[in-house]
């Protein structure tokens, strides 16, 4: 090979391999952007608590263009920075999958006896990825925690979820894996541990957290939360688990 023909190949393998650098780049930034954003929905859904449990009443906040613009705010509140541009599809399927989730809760949302609504951050996540599961845009999100103490089986880790999780119980912070693969499909893929938080041990710790045991005797408590599940007796200390995104790479393309 001539000098000449070796500097060009060269180069275009520089060239190629800005690209793919590039690319794995925005695809990074853009699974960041879907995390967060689910993120402020969660949020906006677990302080609002009161207003979804209320019986009747204006519900107005929780949907449509209301909800959407309440998320936003809440975006900006705990990040610091402006709303994501929506230069996907992923992360407008997102935001409609979230408006049509709250649309199918509308009934129950609005029933003017019923208090304890149920939809709480779990379900609201659980809701939410089995949408976007049925959409078929190659966006996941799964609320995930190690298998032997999860209560929703369709929540459970594949391998590598709990891979990831064993990591962060060493060494705590966000993963992000360009090369990893679901179902067997490359992916892009991101875990995002979530600290366990006083609000959580409202289901998840011990009895004297049940708010459903406020003002009783002690002999008159009960260990079963406000969703129906016997609570774990978890500690601030405990792993909370985390929040699983992943986007399938074959399905990525606008």
């Amino acid at each position: 090979m001539s000098t000449n023909l070796a500097k060009m190949f060269a180069l275009v393998l520089v060239f190629y391999s800005g690209l793919a650098s590039a690319n794995d780049l925005a695809m990074k930034r853009m699974v960041e952007d879907i995390t967060n954003i689910f993120m402020s929905s969660m949020e906006y859904i677990f302080k609002n608590q009161p207003l979804i449990n209320q019986k009747g009443g204006n519900k107005g906040e929780l949907f449509g263009q209301s909800f959407i613009s309440n998320v936003k705010n809440t975006y900006h509140m705990k990040y610091r920075q402006p709303f994501p541009d929506l230069d996907h599809r992923a992360k407008r399927m997102l935001l409609q999958a979230m408006v049509e989730v709250l649309e199918d809760n509308r009934i129950l949302l609005n029933d003017a006896e019923i208090g304890f609504k149920g939809l709480i951050p779990a379900t609201f996540a659980f809701q939410l990825s089995r949408k976007l599961s049925i959409k078929g845009i190659g966006l996941t999100i799964k609320f995930t925690r190690h298998t032997q103490s999860i209560r929703n089986k369709a929540n459970i880790p594949d391998e590598w979820e709990v891979e990831i999780m064993d990591k962060i119980q060493k060494e705590p912070r966000i993963y992000y894996d360009a090369n990893a693969t679901l179902n067997g499909k490359p992916a892009y893929r991101q875990f995002t541990p979530l600290p366990m938080k006083p609000y959580c041990l409202n289901c998840h710790g011990a009895m004297r957290n049940n708010p459903l045991n406020k003002g009783k005797d002690p002999a008159q408590w009960t260990n079963i939360d406000m969703t129906g599940f016997t609570m774990e007796n978890w500690t601030l200390k405990d792993f909370g688990g985390g929040v699983s995104i992943s986007i399938e790479k074959s399905v990525i393309t606008e």
